[in-house]
């Protein structure tokens, strides 16, 4: 799974919006959105540690070190 499905995934299991995420991490929704299509695939450690701790996972998750969430690492 790529970066942008998991987030994508993890963002609405919590029934949230690419502009609720954006307004909780700080991150643009604009590179939201561009990950989450996959016209980017990668963005800096800054953006992941704080799109991991939003979501409640660890940046290893979002990048495909591990292939399972553990939404209580972060």
């Amino acid at each position: 799974m790529s970066l942008g499905q998991k987030l994508r995934q993890l963002r609405e299991k919590r029934g949230w919006s690419q502009n609720e995420l954006s307004r909780q991490t700080g991150v643009r929704q604009a590179l939201l959105s561009e990950l989450e299509s996959g016209k980017k695939v990668d963005t800096t450690g800054q953006a992941l540690k704080r799109l991991a701790r939003a979501l409640g996972v660890s940046v290893d998750y979002l990048v495909g070190m591990y292939d399972t969430a553990d939404e209580d690492a972060a």
